[in-house]
């Protein structure tokens, strides 16, 4: 990964990133292990290389498409018995 062109995003900027409306919802899950932790930036701040939660958000997509696909799989399978 090329983290010289790779921009740092604050805690507000992936929750407009991922479209989440506070950023406690980060928080909570990063607290459950469903997101990642980002590193530190300083004694108080934590930051997020653009790239990771591109990655992070894909992978949630593609979770989403395979279990889509499985589902319609099913239905198809039960429609031909």
């Amino acid at each position: 990964m090329n983290t010289s062109k790779d921009r740092i995003l604050t805690k507000k900027e992936v929750a407009a990133y991922l479209r989440f409306k506070s950023t406690t919802s980060i928080d909570d899950m990063i607290r459950e292990g469903e997101f990642i932790a980002g590193f530190r930036r300083g004694k108080r701040g934590r930051g997020w290389l653009e790239s990771e939660v591109k990655t992070w958000l894909d992978a949630r997509i593609d979770e989403r498409n395979a279990l889509m696909a499985e589902i319609i799989a099913k239905k198809s399978n039960t429609e031909i018995i």
